[in-house]
C-alpha cells in the first residue's frame, strides 16, 4: 500500500512539473512574440495605410460623399410624378348642413372623405434637370477632393516619415564619430603616459568629445520630435513604439532626365484629383447659374384626382341608410387638369441670383487658372531641383569617399606626429559633414521623384491612394 501511494505522490509531482513547465513555455512565447512585434519595423507602405485607415478628415469627407449622393440620387427622383392619398373622419355637433338634403339640421352625425391626387410638372424653365447635373457635379467634386485628401495625408506621412529617417541616420553617424573621440582620447591617453603626445591633446580631444556629446543628445531629441509628428499625422497612439524602415535604394537620373515640365503639366492635369475637384466644381457653378436662369422661364404641370365619401345622414327615397360601399362608388368624382405659372415680378430677386451666380462662376475660373499657374510652376521647380540633386548626390558621394580617405590618411599621420589634434578633427568634421549632405540630397530627391511621378499618374504607394472615398 505504501508502495501504491508513494507511485501515486510521485506521479502527481511529474504532473505539477509537466504543468509548471507549461507555463513557463507560454509565457517565455507570449514574451517573444511581444517582443517580436515591439521590434517590427514600419515600412512607408504601411505608414500611410495605417494613416488613411484612421484618419477623422478622412471619415468625415467619406460622410459628406455620402450625402452628396444622396442628395443627387434624391435630385433626379424628384423628376417623377407625386401621388398622395389622403382620408378624413368627422363627427358633426349641432347644427350644420345635411350633406343628403343640403338642409340645415340639429342631429349628430359622422362623415368620412377620401382623396387620391396626383401630378407631374411638364415644364419648368428646365430648373430640374440642371439641378440634377448641379447635385452630380458637387458629387464627382466631392469624390475628387476625398481622392486629394488621401494624396495629401500620404505627402505629409512620407515626408515625416523621410524627415525621421533623416535624424535616424544622423544620429548614427554622429554617434560613429563620438564612438571614434572616445577611441582616439583612449589611445591619446596611453601615448601621454609613455611621453608621445602632449597634456594639451587630451584636453583638446576632451572638448571636441563635449560637443560631440551635446551633438548626439540634441539628435536624439530631433528624432524623437519626428517620431512624435509622424505619430500625430498617422494618429498612432503615442505611448506605442514606432520603428521605421528603411526605404529601398533609387535610381538617379542624371542632370536633365526631367527637363520636359510640359509634359508632366499636362500628364498632371489628367490623373490630379484636385485638378479634377475643381473642374468638376467649375462645372457644378455653370449648372447653379443654369438653374437661375430657368426662373424666367414660366412653368407648366399636369395634375388630376379622384375624391369620394362616406355620410351617416345619406339615405334613400324610401329613407333607408345607403351602404358604406355603395356610397363611396355614389360619391365619387374626378378631376384632371393644368396648371400655368408666369413669372411678371419678384422684386428683381431672379436677376440678382443671376447676376451672383455669374460673379461665382468668374471667380472659380479665376481660382482654377490661378491653381494650375501655380502647379505648372511647382513642377517646374521640382524638375529643376530633381536634375540639380542628381548632380549633388554624384558630387556627395565622391567628396564623402575622398573625405573618408583624407580621415584615415590623417589618423595614420597623427599616429606618427605628422598631425596636430586640430588637423585630425577638421578632417573628422569634413567627414562627418559630407556624410550628413550625402544623407540629406538622397531622402530629399526621394520625396521630390516621387512627387513627380505622382504628377505624372505612376504608382507611388503600395495601396490604391485614389480609391472611391
Amino acid at each position: 500500500m505504501a508502495l501504491i501511494w508513494s507511485a501515486l505522490e510521485q506521479k502527481e509531482t511529474i504532473l505539477m512539473n509537466m504543468k509548471l513547465t507549461l507555463k513557463i513555455l507560454i509565457v517565455i512565447l507570449l514574451v517573444t512574440a511581444g517582443a517580436l512585434k515591439a521590434q517590427q519595423k514600419w515600412s512607408l507602405d504601411e505608414c500611410i495605410a495605417y494613416a488613411l485607415e484612421n484618419n477623422l478628415d478622412l471619415e468625415s469627407q467619406a460622410i459628406t460623399n455620402s450625402s452628396g449622393k444622396e442628395i443627387y440620387e434624391q435630385s433626379k427622383r424628384n423628376r417623377l410624378p407625386y401621388v398622395d392619398a389622403g382620408s378624413s373622419y368627422r363627427i358633426n355637433f349641432g347644427k350644420s348642413v345635411d350633406p343628403n338634403t343640403n338642409t340645415i339640421i340639429n342631429n349628430n352625425f359622422a362623415s368620412n372623405s377620401f382623396s387620391l391626387q396626383g401630378g407631374l410638372m411638364l415644364f419648368e424653365g428646365f430648373i430640374r434637370g440642371n439641378y440634377t447635373a448641379y447635385t452630380r457635379f458637387k458629387h464627382l467634386a466631392g469624390i475628387e477632393l476625398g481622392k486629394a485628401l488621401k494624396s495629401d495625408i500620404a505627402f505629409e506621412v512620407m515626408n515625416n516619415f523621410h524627415n525621421a529617417l533623416y535624424y535616424s541616420g544622423l544620429l548614427e553617424i554622429v554617434n560613429e564619430q563620438k564612438e571614434l573621440s572616445e577611441l582616439n582620447l583612449e589611445k591619446i591617453r596611453k601615448q601621454s603616459q609613455v611621453g608621445i603626445s602632449a597634456r594639451t591633446d587630451i584636453l583638446e580631444i576632451e572638448a571636441r568629445l563635449a560637443e560631440e556629446e551635446l551633438l548626439v543628445i540634441r539628435t536624439e531629441n530631433n528624432l524623437k520630435s519626428s517620431i512624435l509628428e509622424l505619430k500625430r499625422v498617422m494618429n498612432f497612439p503615442v505611448t506605442n513604439e514606432l520603428q521605421l524602415q528603411e526605404p529601398g535604394d533609387i535610381e538617379f537620373i542624371a542632370p536633365g532626365g526631367f527637363a520636359d515640365a510640359d509634359s508632366i503639366y499636362r500628364l498632371a492635369l489628367e490623373h490630379l484629383p484636385a485638378v479634377k475637384a475643381r473642374d468638376q466644381q467649375l462645372k457644378s457653378v455653370e449648372k447653379s447659374l443654369a438653374v437661375a436662369r430657368g426662373n424666367y422661364y414660366p412653368s407648366l404641370s399636369l395634375f388630376g384626382g379622384y375624391y369620394t365619401g362616406y355620410y351617416e345622414t345619406n339615405t334613400d327615397a324610401a329613407g333607408r341608410p345607403i351602404s358604406f360601399r355603395n356610397q363611396l362608388k355614389n360619391n365619387a368624382s374626378q378631376s384632371v387638369g393644368l396648371s400655368l405659372s408666369i413669372p411678371l415680378f419678384n422684386r428683381l430677386n431672379t436677376r440678382s441670383e443671376i447676376k451672383l451666380g455669374k460673379l461665382e462662376l468668374e471667380k472659380v475660373r479665376v481660382e482654377l487658372t490661378n491653381y494650375k499657374n501655380q502647379l505648372y510652376y511647382e513642377i517646374e521647380s521640382y524638375c529643376q531641383e530633381l536634375s540639380a540633386m542628381a548632380a549633388e548626390f554624384t558630387q556627395a558621394q565622391k567628396q564623402t569617399e575622398s573625405n573618408q580617405l583624407a580621415y584615415e590618411v590623417a589618423e595614420k599621420k597623427k599616429e606618427q606626429g605628422l598631425f596636430n589634434v586640430i588637423d585630425l578633427y577638421t578632417s573628422k568634421n569634413l567627414l562627418s559633414n559630407a556624410q550628413s549632405e550625402l544623407l540629406r540630397i538622397r531622402l530629399q530627391y526621394l520625396l521630390k521623384r516621387k512627387t513627380i511621378d505622382f504628377y505624372m499618374g505612376k504608382p507611388v504607394f503600395g495601396q490604391d491612394l485614389l480609391s472611391d472615398l
